[in-house]
């Protein structure tokens, strides 16, 4: 079977330059029926990626306001320099007007005859020797879409808290999808799941404000393992960062994220 690219189908292009459009339906959405932050971060990637007609090497989202199932993402993208090898560009994300997602990015590739690896992923099985992750809600979702198996955090409310702020999950890639940065966005939004994991229980749902993705070396892959490591969570604010590497513990791409929680109380 040949794969495709996340989101391609789904969006739109109109006869504006540098311009698409994005119906969310609830597999682009959590499980609350928002859009989900990585689907987003996504939905730029493809955009700048076509507008600029080069690979991409990074990106940062702020999510500015909520968009829900039954909305129409607008997006617009600007190249705002173009070089010889690189070109930076922003795109904005509105729903009737309203800004819902702003990004900026670098796209480009340099030949050059150096390079290296020096990050280590967390000791993990393989990915069917681990548990199934737990759905806590059963509805369609962007998550619940995805089979995940957990290596390191908790599987039930009452489990102690992971007191070093790593977990980790093994994701299976959808037999139809690509390896590509666009996907990659969805799974580098975990910084959330790992800020609850971190300190137990008592904090209510996690909201992404912003996702930085920077591209490493995406390979071919029927397993990802998404590495979470939280810095911080502090006065409701999670800062963490995640490490996405294939079966074969080939570091794919790096991402990083600010999170807001609220008391369950």
């Amino acid at each position: 079977m040949q794969r495709r690219p996340y989101l391609n189908e789904q969006l739109q292009r109109s006869a504006k330059q540098n311009h698409w459009t994005l119906p969310l339906t609830q597999d682009e959405c959590s499980s609350g029926g928002n859009l989900f932050g990585g689907t987003g971060l996504a939905a730029a990637v493809r955009v700048l990626e076509s507008a600029a007609g080069r690979p991409l090497v990074w990106i940062t989202g702020q999510f500015v306001s909520h968009a829900s199932a039954g909305d129409v993402l607008d997006l617009q993208a600007d190249l705002t320099a173009v070089g010889h090898k690189s070109t930076q560009a922003r795109v904005t994300g509105r729903v009737e007007g309203r800004e819902v997602i702003s990004a900026f990015a670098t796209l480009g590739r340099r030949d050059v005859d150096k390079s290296g690896v020096w990050a280590t992923p967390i000791d993990a099985p393989d990915p069917m020797d681990c548990l199934v992750f737990p759905q806590r809600v059963d509805v369609r979702s962007v998550s619940n879409n995805l089979e995940r198996r957990i290596v390191r955090g908790r599987i039930k409310p009452g489990d102690p808290a992971m007191d070093d702020g790593r977990v980790a999950m093994w994701v299976r890639v959808p037999d139809h999808l690509e390896v590509d940065p666009a996907f990659l966005a969805v799974l580098g939004d975990y910084v959330t799941w790992g800020g609850r994991d971190a300190v137990g229980g008592g904090l209510g749902g996690g909201r992404s404000l912003d996702n930085t993705l920077r591209v490493v070396h995406p390979v071919p892959t029927e397993w990802i393992l998404v590495d979470v490591r939280i810095g911080s969570l502090t006065h409701g604010y999670a800062h963490g960062t995640v490490h996405l590497w294939s079966q074969d513990r080939e570091l794919l791409a790096t991402a990083s994220q600010t999170c807001q929680y609220r008391r369950l109380d």
